[in-house]
């Protein structure tokens, strides 16, 4: 009897789906944190702590292995053999944190923000960070100061629903926005910081995810023009 498989398929056939995860798990690995759905980004989990764990090896076949899977082996080889090496020398497996973030707009799907742990980051510091990164991806979605807004949830009293499904399911969506409303708060008394302040930090981490995107949005374009003319690739930079 044939028995189910326990890798995840994201609605791919298997040689996209291998090609998808090799160059989101060599961005990870470049840049430390990437944004996502959360099945791939559950999937990409399991690639990247095996890619470390080869990386804390050492060894001249675990170079071969890694340079075989990931992209640019010349950025990523130095990075897994060095730097997270040496910073998760101690520690044997979990290199990843996956931080929900909200829904995409448009299809509504479930997202995600991947990234590699830091242990020498205080755990108040992470959970400041995780609340900047998801203010961020709702100021990205919402396309507006998102600080006030968020601190300040309300609900549209003369809302028309279809049916007691989609009143629940707004209700639900507002239960939500109010318990975030409290962490906003929370997080304002401990670091004794302003509205403006949070502000301003969230408008600069908006512009780094902006940025990432965007590099990821070129990453395919720069492989084929490196492909197609390799002795005068153009820098997309």
């Amino acid at each position: 009897m044939h028995g189910g498989s326990s890798r995840r398929k994201l609605n791919m056939h298997s040689a996209l789906r291998r090609q998808v995860l090799r160059n989101m798990t060599t961005d990870l690995i470049k840049h430390g944190r990437l944004e996502t759905t959360v099945p791939r980004a559950k999937e990409l989990r399991r690639l990247v702590d095996k890619m470390i764990t080869l990386g804390k090896r050492g060894t001249e076949h675990a170079r071969h292995q890694i340079e075989a899977y990931l992209y640019q082996p010349k950025t990523v080889v130095p990075l897994l053999m060095n730097t997270y090496a040496k910073r998760f020398a101690t520690r044997s497996g979990g290199f990843t944190r996956v931080l929900p973030i909200g829904n995409r707009k448009g299809d509504y799907a479930p997202m995600a923000m991947i990234e590699i742990l830091n242990p020498d980051q205080p755990e108040a510091e992470v959970s400041f960070n995780y609340l900047v990164r998801s203010l961020a991806s709702m100021q990205l979605n919402e396309e507006m100061k998102i600080v006030d807004s968020a601190l300040k949830p309300t609900l549209d009293s003369n809302a028309v629903y279809a049916d007691k499904r989609m009143f629940k399911r707004a209700l639900q969506e507002h239960q939500s926005k109010e318990r975030f409303a409290l962490k906003v708060r929370k997080a304002l008394k401990n670091t004794n910081m302003s509205t403006e302040e949070l502000q301003n930090i969230v408008d600069a981490e908006t512009n780094h995810v902006k940025e990432l995107r965007e590099m990821e949005s070129k990453a395919p374009l720069q492989r084929f023009v490196k492909e197609t003319w390799p002795e005068n690739t153009p820098s997309l930079n």
